[in-house]
């Protein structure tokens, strides 16, 4: 279990993905002029799991999620929105050593990219909510031991990065509750669930990321604000 190999380089399929998502994203809000942009921090906690063919493991592990985020909604309730956050995933492990018992927390970090469609459940107003779902992408920083105890002694962490891939592909889907915080400003907490469609592990057992994300939010408005009484409003609405 978690053996090591050599180099690896980052999949091009996940480069081309990547590249296609953004340029989608870029296409979509110049195809729409009548967006509504905003952007700012996330911050939330993960609780991941390790599943596929993964033995030993004896619960989900928080972590932590946060970074910066855009998304733009329009008049007629679609938007997207997409982030670039720092992300802790793994799980705890209790493994059988001999007669004693080896215990650690398998901690996995990533830069996660989240592009999800929404949907808001009204027009405007104070209140937004919206449920969204999309593809996201991880690209692993490091992977690590930590916790480590054999036989209730405690032992060091062990870097073991070599064990898993350098990217993941996910889908992820949620829910966001959208509250007005003051002039061009919005307050949110999201929920969502995120399963992981690759396997990450170097050795032969299959593994998989699954995680909940809980998380705040705070955006301001970017660029001009379009109202119902303009001229592409009017004509985007006909």
């Amino acid at each position: 279990m978690f053996n090591t190999i050599s180099q690896r380089q980052t999949p091009t399929s996940f480069r081309l993905l990547l590249a296609t998502l953004v340029l989608l994203f870029i296409c979509y809000s110049r195809t729409y002029g009548q967006q509504r942009w905003s952007a700012g921090p996330r911050v939330g906690v993960n609780f991941s799991d390790l599943i596929g063919d993964v033995q030993n493991r004896k619960g989900m592990l928080p972590g932590l999620s946060a970074g910066l985020g855009v998304m733009y909604s329009d008049y007629s309730r679609f938007g997207l929105a997409a982030d670039v956050l720092f992300s802790q995933r793994g799980a705890k492990f209790e493994i059988p050593v001999g007669n004693g018992q080896l215990a650690f927390n398998q901690r996995i970090n990533y830069i996660e990219i989240p592009i999800t469609l929404r949907y808001y459940l009204n027009d405007a107003g104070n209140f937004r909510p919206n449920v969204y779902f999309g593809p996201s992408l991880g690209l692993m920083l490091k992977g690590k031991r930590t916790n480590q105890k054999l036989n209730g002694n405690d032992i060091a962490d062990a870097d073991n990065s070599r064990d898993f891939r350098p990217a993941d592909l996910g889908a992820t889907a949620g829910i966001q509750f959208n509250f007005r915080a003051g002039n061009r400003q919005r307050f949110t907490i999201d929920a969502r669930y995120t399963y992981g469609l690759t396997d990450i592990s170097v050795p032969s057992e299959r593994m998989q990321n699954s995680f909940i994300t809980v998380g705040l939010g705070y955006n301001w408005g970017i660029g001009r604000e379009y109202t119902r009484r303009d001229p592409k409003i009017r004509q985007y609405r006909r």
